[in-house]
């Protein structure tokens, strides 16, 4: 019966052609989120708040605008009217 050594998994994880891996997929997706999020510059401030987080394994993309949930799925205006939203998350997801 085959056996899986301990641990196996953060051994793999740790591996340098792994880890430039997943640094280029994080690259890739950055790029398309950053390409959307240029495309919708009103006053700099999503743009901004924009990060790219990687540690020894993960990798993160966030958008740290206190708006970016209205901003990326879109909001009702204050004169009532619907305002589509960027959707510069699915960008990156894709």
């Amino acid at each position: 019966m085959a056996r899986a050594s301990r641990n196996l998994d953060a051994r793999i994880a740790h591996l340098s052609a792994v880890r430039a891996a997943v640094r280029a997929e994080l690259d890739a997706r950055a790029a398309r989120v950053q390409a959307v999020v240029d495309q919708h510059v009103h006053t700099g401030r999503l743009r901004a708040s924009l990060r790219v987080e990687s540690n020894t394994t993960d990798s993160t993309i966030y958008i740290a605008h206190p708006l970016v949930m209205s901003i990326n799925y879109g909001h009702t205006a204050a004169n009532g009217r619907w305002v589509e939203g960027i959707h510069a998350i699915e960008a990156g997801q894709a």
